[in-house]
């Protein structure tokens, strides 16, 4: 079996360098013998072709080739169908970064193919983007021509299910709940629920987040065996206000560092560790920061100054919510307390932190806040 890929058309589209020559050779080289070929061709689809979640006019007809190998024999490793499968739900996801596509269409008179077929033969492709009538017109195709291409994605996700490796399912669960716009069959959560019953708790966990994000209420999984699965259950936004899974976010964060070793494999729906997600939907979830200090001081004994965008530096956004100077309040000042006892978050050269710190109202100096401390003791 063989893909077809269609040369010329990509010679007229775009990704994150210019002209996307060069994507045909990369989609033909992930079917191919060569392991150093298919690595290359895996950092061009995650670099040139969906950059950092943003789409190019190349993205989606690369995406809907992708799904034509996943769908055939050709793709014998499992570590590369999962990692394409997460291409795809970032494909899927790219197409609703921008949701009114309307404010990006050109003027009626404006000859959007002229002007691109100009740029293209003079070589400039940087040109396009200096004209934001055209670069609007741009970002608005690859964003429509993703949503336009997911029903092409469904059936290569949808039969990646069954595939005999775990990480695979797990994959293509996270990549199905990205496509959920465009979802119509309502025998789909029931799909994941029996996956989810013959699952090893890695990819349990995968399909539970899935199951949230569908918008379905895994509520049964909170009294899964295992904690991380049950975590992944707390998360599910159709359970924001079940007190169960609040109450299980609060466990699981009160010894964060134990979330590190859930998983032998973290579910693709979290990037990095899962105790940034927990903040977050603690956090969005609980109003009350007395209810949190328990959390947020366990957090601040292990936190990192490098962490202070997911975990340590939220908290204190929100502790200090309604600080406006002078003596902090009891709690205010037992979170910040905790923090001035870790000396790993303090570095005058790290600008996140001190930012976090300026928008709570306070000064990223360690002594000056051990005798704000001290004043309002």
């Amino acid at each position: 079996m063989t893909v077809d890929i269609d040369a010329a058309q990509f010679g007229n589209l775009l990704h994150a360098y210019g002209r996307s020559t060069d994507t045909p050779a990369h989609l033909a080289a992930l079917a191919g013998a060569d392991p150093d070929a298919r690595r290359a061709a895996l950092e061009h689809l995650w670099s040139a072709v969906i950059h950092q979640g943003t789409p190019w006019t190349a993205t989606p007809p690369a995406a809907v080739v992708v799904a034509e190998l996943l769908a055939g024999p050709l793709l014998t490793d499992a570590e590369l169908r999962a990692d394409l499968l997460g291409f795809l739900a970032a494909v899927a996801e790219a197409g609703w970064v921008y949701e009114d596509l309307d404010e990006l269409a050109p003027p009626a008179d404006f000859d959007f193919d002229s002007v691109l077929a100009a740029a293209l033969d003079s070589g400039d492709e940087e040109e396009l983007y200096g004209d934001e009538i055209m670069a609007n017109a741009l970002y608005g195709r690859a964003v429509g021509g993703c949503r336009a291409a997911v029903p092409a994605l469904l059936p290569a996700i949808m039969s990646a299910l069954s595939d005999p490796e775990a990480p695979v399912r797990a994959a293509a669960a996270h990549a199905l709940a990205a496509c959920r716009a465009s979802l119509t069959d309502p025998d789909t959560g029931d799909r994941l629920d029996e996956l989810a019953a013959r699952a090893g708790s890695d990819e349990r966990a995968a399909l539970v987040l899935a199951m949230g994000e569908l918008g379905l209420k895994p509520r049964a999984y909170l009294d899964d065996p295992h904690p991380g699965v049950r975590a992944c259950a707390a998360l599910a936004p159709g359970l924001a206000g079940d007190e169960v899974a609040t109450a299980e976010i609060l466990a699981a964060l009160r010894d964060p560092a134990a979330t590190d070793d859930w998983f032998t494999r973290h579910p693709p729906q979290l990037g990095m560790r899962i105790r940034f997600a927990l903040v977050a939907a603690a956090i969005d979830r609980i109003e009350d920061t007395a209810r949190l200090l328990p959390a947020a001081l366990a957090i601040a004994a292990i936190a990192h100054r490098h962490t202070v965008d997911h975990d340590w530096g939220p908290l204190l956004r929100a502790f200090f919510a309604d600080y406006t100077g002078g003596s902090p309040t009891d709690i205010q000042t037992g979170y910040l307390a905790a923090l001035v006892d870790n000396p790993d978050l303090w570095d005058p050269r790290h600008g996140n932190a001190g930012l976090v710190f300026r928008d709570a109202g306070l000064p990223y100096d360690r002594d000056t806040c051990r005798a704000l401390i001290r004043a309002g003791a």
